[in-house]
């Protein structure tokens, strides 16, 4: 038995939110964001708009491209850090919306922020191995909505930020496949590096946290660049390394899309060019779990996906946590 990538599925609000627009409601310019970020533009979801309302949307276009009805789904996972609300998880929200809740496919969320995704994927990947007949179409979906939870005066983080969802199918097959790798990681000293400090449930929603929002996303910019360009590229030569291979031996790299400069050094530190990635971060911003399954649909879409070909994805974000995934399709 095989388990392979079935189908790839995409979702981003129709509100376009420029460098321009932002320009005129804080102290910034467009050429401070590009030159800093490489963002030119982010989706903002609508005000009713909820990340299970993007997750399923995605879900519903990834398994029209797969030729898999929604009944055949076996397994839901979603990677968010910006839930529709506290409880349920949005995997059950977006099993009820795709109107097979009377199937009781098991259906659960994973908070890995920026990385959830890859997390994810290895969960999803591990069940379908470790029960097959059970799991035999999974729907992995990355979906966040950070424009609910930024402090959109503070230039130093609202410039990133984009909303949206993508979702992948694994499917299994009856001939083997060369399989799935990963490698993650955390290391919980860096936690406060990334955080929303209030809202839980150790400063619950109150007042004074509203008033000095602490229940909006802040984040340590000089030490996530730092943890990124060190870590995320010796994490993807470790997993080569494990299976004898080096960066060049990669057809496609895909990365969580969190600065497009951040990007280029990471892709420099692993001496490959800018043609062996795909981006998405200039027209979507900062998307967080949702990242690499957006930008995955955008390279399958692009023909970058092809069989027999060789494909690493990389996320890395709060917790700090990262996590790396070696496809062979």
């Amino acid at each position: 038995m095989g388990i392979r990538l079935a189908g790839f599925g995409a979702y981003v609000p129709t509100k376009k939110l420029t460098n321009h627009d932002l320009a005129s409601q804080i102290d910034t310019t467009d050429e401070w964001i590009v030159s800093k970020t490489g963002i030119r533009e982010r989706r903002i979801a609508a005000p009713n708009e909820t990340p299970s309302d993007m997750a399923c949307q995605a879900a519903v276009r990834c398994l029209e491209h797969a030729g898999v009805d929604r009944e055949e789904v076996d397994l839901i996972l979603v990677a968010c850090a910006t839930p529709d609300q506290p409880q349920p998880a949005v995997a059950c929200l977006v099993q009820a919306k795709l109107g097979i809740g009377e199937r009781h496919c098991p259906a659960f969320d994973v908070n890995s922020v920026c990385a959830g995704f890859v997390f994810a994927l290895n969960v999803a990947h591990s069940m379908m191995l470790a029960t097959p007949r059970q799991f035999r179409h999974v729907l992995v979906i990355g979906s966040d909505a950070f424009s609910k939870i930024v402090n959109w005066q503070d230039r130093r983080t609202c410039v990133f930020f984009g909303d949206g969802a993508g979702a992948v199918l694994l499917s299994s097959c009856e001939e083997a496949t060369p399989g799935m790798h990963f490698l993650l990681g955390s290391d919980g000293r860096g936690s406060r590096c990334i955080e929303v400090p209030g809202g839980g449930t150790r400063l619950p929603a109150s007042p004074e946290v509203l008033e000095r929002r602490l229940n909006t996303f802040v984040m340590d910019g000089p030490k996530v660049w730092e943890f990124a360009v060190d870590t995320v590229p010796r994490t993807i030569r470790a997993l080569l390394d494990g299976r004898g291979l080096r960066p060049r031996d990669l057809d496609l790299l895909i990365l969580h899309q969190s600065n497009l400069r951040m990007l280029e050094a990471i892709m420099r530190s692993l001496e490959l060019p800018m043609d062996r990635t795909v981006t998405t971060v200039e027209s979507y911003g900062n998307t967080a779990a949702a990242s690499i399954p957006l930008t995955l649909q955008k390279a399958a879409e692009a023909g970058r996906i092809r069989p027999g070909g060789r494909i690493a994805m990389c996320g890395f974000g709060g917790g700090l946590s990262w996590g790396a995934a070696l496809v062979d399709c």
